[in-house]
């Protein structure tokens, strides 16, 4: 590994020599967590080790100016960059319909880190640089051959991403497969909050023929000893705002404000049981936070596949209480929350059902409430608002060669464009399009002007399809 190669920061929860892969290294946002570094072969022998302070990597790359000039955002001054901070979750993905692998020759090539983390990281990042340098940009074209920037790469994106980690598993191949999906998108490593006492939760995942995501855990990782016990305030709010302080280039000041999207565990009977969500109930960090985005991940039946009642309840309910915390700020008049559920989701958590209107308290909240819809390959819509058709997927037969995690990168997508200007409309067709070409391949796509161009392709097709719409409605007026 070369000594200028930035590398992942890990952040523990235990006093113990940590693996750590040069050149970050960070103290533990709690009082009792300490860091140390060690060389990858060295992973296998931890030991108790002397606290060490916060060392800074190595030159990072300026932070990337957005050209914001769509107006304000519900009153915030959107002519700023704003960071955005992803909060998601790391899953080691053994991909492949487990009754089509030959028993004996399982491949172990198949194991992929993934989870709705890295996913939201990269699709909040591709539609950052798409907007800027192929929807607000004169002088790049979206056709190949283009007058774009002469740079082997697209720019680093203005994103941080945290998400927890269990080091029971944790091996030198996933943190270099990490790396290699997110250190040429992000400007920051990836901050990893980890713990010795648990794994990192695997699963076997795979889709059907109607494009259903199937999954299932391997050797208990939804247990006490992987995501239910490694999920709970991993991260803390004093984790995110210690990230925030040392972390970033040029550091946040006092008056600087954020964009954070997180996915989280909902449900009557949630992973973690609800405390991967604690951090959004800490005033110091709602305070910084100007556009709140946040996928509530709950599973529905598998026969029906419908959201029970009671689990939409338990939705509704976390959303309605983050509403309530961030109206105990000093300017929740200044937070847009934006909600980003599926389809399954949204209709037992926010439709009306003609009875009983759960949903009374998202127009009498203080708080600006979205509620944007992710509907599979029938596109997305705005509650109460506009209805977004799909793109056509670039594929063999038009169908998606994996869509999972198309979803968390929708949703991080149009949270980040919301964020930093970007009206509704806009934020929706770039997420559309993001969404779309993550469906277009195996795993997450790379990080290279052509797949940003056929991100852009994409959302150009699905504003053709919105005007098409438009003039198909004026001409039955």
């Amino acid at each position: 590994m070369s000594a200028n190669r930035r590398s992942i920061g890990i952040v523990s929860h235990k006093k113990v020599h940590l693996a750590l892969w040069p050149c970050l290294i960070l103290q533990g946002a709690h009082s009792f967590s300490v860091v140390t570094s060690v060389h990858l072969n060295q992973i296998s022998s931890l030991s108790l080790a002397r606290p060490n302070q916060l060392h800074h990597p190595g030159r990072f790359p300026p932070l990337f100016s957005i050209d914001s000039t769509n107006g304000p955002l519900h009153e915030i001054d959107s002519d700023r960059s704003r960071r955005i901070v992803v909060v998601g979750k790391i899953i080691i993905d053994n991909y492949g319909d487990p009754s089509k692998r030959a028993k004996k020759d399982s491949a172990p090539s198949a194991l992929t880190v993934g989870g709705g983390g890295p996913q939201a990281a990269w699709g909040a990042a591709a539609a950052l640089a798409v907007r800027s340098h192929f929807f607000r940009s004169e002088s790049v074209q979206t056709s190949k051959g283009s007058n774009r920037p002469i740079t082997s790469l697209p720019p680093r994106q203005p994103v941080t991403f945290i998400a927890p980690i269990g080091l029971q598993n944790w091996t030198p191949q996933h943190a270099a497969a990490l790396e290699n999906l997110l250190i040429p998108v992000i400007d920051v490593p990836p901050v990893l909050i980890s713990s010795v006492d648990h794994i990192t939760p695997t699963i076997n995942i795979w889709h059907d023929e109607n494009e259903t995501v199937q999954w299932y855990p391997v050797d208990g990782s939804f247990d006490a000893r992987g995501a239910d016990g490694l999920w709970r305030n991993r991260p803390s709010a004093t984790d995110i705002l210690a990230t925030l302080k040392n972390d970033v280039p040029n550091s946040l000041s006092e008056s600087d404000s954020i964009v954070l999207h997180c996915i989280v565990e909902s449900g009557e009977n949630p992973t973690g049981k609800g405390e991967d969500a604690l951090f959004l109930h800490d005033l110091e960090l709602l305070s910084k936070i100007t556009v709140l985005g946040i996928e509530p991940i709950v599973f529905p039946d598998g026969d029906t596949q419908r959201v029970s009642q009671e689990n939409g309840k338990s939705v509704a309910s976390l959303i309605e209480n983050v509403q309530q915390s961030l109206a105990a700020q000093n300017n929740p008049d200044h937070t847009l929350l934006v909600v980003t559920p599926d389809r399954a989701c949204f209709d037992s958590a926010f439709a009306k059902d003609g009875t009983d209107n759960n949903n009374t308290w998202l127009t009498q909240s203080w708080i600006s409430t979205e509620i944007v819809v992710r509907n599979g390959a029938h596109g997305s819509f705005i509650k109460d608002q506009q209805e977004f058709p799909s793109a056509t997927l670039q594929t063999p037969n038009k169908k998606p060669l994996n869509p999972t995690g198309a979803g968390n990168a929708y949703s991080a997508a149009y949270v980040a464009c919301r964020g930093t200007g970007s009206t509704s409309k806009e934020a929706a067709v770039l997420a559309t399009a993001v969404g779309a070409v993550v469906c277009e391949y195996e795993h997450l796509p790379g990080w290279s002007w052509e797949v940003l161009e056929r991100v852009a392709e994409a959302a150009r097709e699905v504003e053709r399809k919105l005007s098409d719409e438009m003039s198909r409605f004026s001409s039955k007026l």
